[in-house]
């Protein structure tokens, strides 16, 4: 009766069932109810809100003092030496990205993860087998996941970043703390 629910519901709905499903799915793993209630937050914005999917911005509260100095003084040398080092050591995308390489995630040619990463023979070891295609399908989306996951840690360090280089007080400690993102 449900799928056949499904069958007749706008997408849109159709969609929001599929979140909160999704989000039962996962919370339901939860055992402990400390974790379920630090995870709650988040896996309201990400699995119900999909606040993270459509591009809607979620306002967070900062309870820090910012520092601003007009005067740009330069007076933290050891500072200022660690700014010049984490400068020659960043990276640079337009330099340091082979732009131009084939990343069809769906290519059995060009894998996205090693053949032995995902452990799909533990999986036929508990009598899932997957064709071809689906063990392809399911390195793109761990790699996807993966990707993600390093994404919202570097957007996590764009934001410490930006609270040191608001909040120290030296000058040269904020160009460091710039550095870090």
């Amino acid at each position: 009766m449900f799928e056949r629910l499904l069958g007749i519901v706008p997408p849109h709905v159709k969609n929001q069932l599929g979140a909160y499903a999704e989000a039962w799915s996962v919370l339901s793993e939860v055992k402990d109810p400390r974790v379920l209630a630090s995870l709650g937050p988040s896996a309201i914005r990400g699995l119900i809100l999909r606040r993270g999917k459509n591009g809607t911005p979620t306002r967070m509260k900062a309870s820090h003092a910012a520092h601003l100095d007009w005067s740009y003084p330069a007076d933290q040398p050891a500072m200022r030496a660690l700014y010049t080092k984490a400068k020659k050591l960043q990276w640079d995308a337009a330099r340091d990205v082979a732009w131009s390489t084939d990343v069809d995630p769906l290519d059995p040619s060009r894998a996205v993860l090693p053949a032995n990463f995902m452990g799909v023979e533990r999986l036929r070891d508990h009598g899932i087998r997957l064709t071809p295609k689906e063990e392809l399908a399911l390195a793109h989306c761990l790699g996807a996941w993966m990707m993600s996951q390093f994404l919202h840690g570097e957007q996590g360090a764009l934001l410490a970043a930006a609270q040191v280089t608001e909040a120290v007080q030296f000058f040269d400690g904020k160009l460091y703390g710039a550095s870090e993102s």
